[in-house]
């Protein structure tokens, strides 16, 4: 870490959106998985600690521990997967009034004043949105007291696509994110896309670090899920929060064909592999299950599941071919990551970053029903994905935290 004329500068890493978001939720998604990683890294310094600043001070809060699961989350799970059935106006409003309420509870159980000293740095990891305040409480506790900020941007997708952002929660992210790149002395990104696209709306230096790869089980059996007859059978899985950016829709149209194919093709009993969804639902989620009701033959070849822990996620993975990832928009792009721990191979579109960097998946263009329904076809017909899968155990090294840690803390220190 830097020295300043006091000696060793400290790092303060605001957590007001963890405990948030950790008060209610079991199994956190991408961004938090980022941000809680890379605070757990960090705090292994004596001179990092980590915050809670939504009060209008700096106060000791401690991160959750890691596989912790409040008591509130089974009660909440039960009302979020309630309240997907509601309009989502009502949605909206009750997820913005319960941020609200759970970040004055955070509030209200952060610990002592911090002292700080000018020229420290107050570290913003994951999504301040979450937390009401936690943005605001940022800058002003940096003006008032001399500090520096540092931020992690994950993307500026409600910027540059908003389209799938007009909630009130996608508002929220914009204007905080915006408030933050504003206000930070030093900017790094999750991946080149993003760290590009902020160095094009600031006209700043952005670092790209890529987060590490999950650490999940990774000796799940490779063994099919049993169908209802109590036979085992293959699969092929996309996971992710079902935003309308996943573009899930249009794995659902292709399964209705592939289906409509086979029914067609007398030469063959085979129809389609069975397809899971594994991920949260969402307010935004309607255009989904408007295919799926569309498609109603698909009910036999699509299964969906909303609230996978990690155990269960890595026995998704152990159990699939391969992934596909069919996203419009991604900052990152997690799931091909878990991907590669599990051990298999990918189909993704060019706008998941996180597949830029390896050679165990196989990229289609966004957008491209063509080229998505081929990849699909020409890899559940052919040998390629046990080949990369084989690739994949005997080369692929995980990147762990401890590495994301040291490059910030370089970062830091320049």
């Amino acid at each position: 870490m830097e020295k300043t004329a006091k000696g060793t500068a400290q790092c303060f890493i605001v957590i007001d959106d963890l405990l948030v978001y950790g008060s209610v939720i079991s199994r956190p998604t991408g961004i938090q998985r980022v941000a809680a990683g890379i605070a757990n890294a960090l705090l292994a310094s004596p001179h990092t600690f980590s915050v809670h600043v939504g009060s209008g001070e700096i106060r000791t809060a401690h991160l959750p521990k890691e596989g912790s699961v409040s008591w509130r989350s089974r009660p909440s799970e039960v009302l979020l997967r309630l309240l997907s059935l509601a309009p989502r106006s009502l949605q909206e409003s009750v997820r913005s009034l319960a941020r609200t309420l759970l970040s004055r509870l955070a509030s209200r159980r952060a610990g002592a004043t911090v002292q700080t000293v000018a020229g420290d740095w107050l570290l913003v990891l994951g999504a301040p949105w979450i937390a009401p305040g936690m943005a605001s409480g940022v800058r002003s506790l940096a003006a008032r007291h001399n500090l520096r900020v540092a931020l992690l941007v994950h993307d500026l997708l409600p910027a540059t696509d908003p389209q799938w952002f007009g909630d009130a929660q996608g508002v929220a992210a914009r204007r905080d994110m915006e408030m933050l790149i504003s206000s930070a002395d030093l900017i790094f990104a999750v991946s080149n896309e993003v760290a590009h696209q902020v160095r094009k709306q600031t006209a700043r230096p952005v670092h790209s670090v890529s987060p590490a790869d999950p650490l999940f089980p990774r000796t799940a059996p490779r063994t099919a899920p049993r169908t209802a007859a109590g036979t085992s059978e293959p699969i092929i899985l996309t996971v992710g929060t079902l935003h309308p950016r996943k573009n899930l829709a249009e794995l659902v149209r292709i399964w209705d064909q592939w289906i409509e194919s086979s029914e067609q093709d007398r030469s063959t009993t085979d129809g389609p592999p069975r397809l899971i969804i594994a991920g949260r639902r969402h307010p935004q989620d309607a255009a989904l299950f408007d295919a799926l009701a569309a498609h109603p033959r698909t009910k036999s070849r699509i299964s969906m599941i909303h609230t996978a822990d990690d155990a269960q996620l890595a026995a998704l993975y152990a159990a699939a071919r391969f992934l596909v990832l069919p996203s419009l928009a991604e900052g990152w792009g997690m799931p091909v990551r878990e991907a590669l721990v599990a051990g298999i191979p990918s189909i993704v579109t060019d706008a998941v970053p996180a597949a830029q960097s390896t050679p165990y998946v196989k990229i289609v263009p966004a957008g491209d029903k063509v080229a998505l329904d081929e990849a699909i076809h020409e890899w559940w017909d052919g040998e390629e994905p046990e080949r990369l899968s084989a690739e994949i155990r005997q080369h692929f090294t995980p990147r762990t935290w401890t590495d994301v840690g040291r490059e910030i803390e370089a970062l830091l220190a320049q």
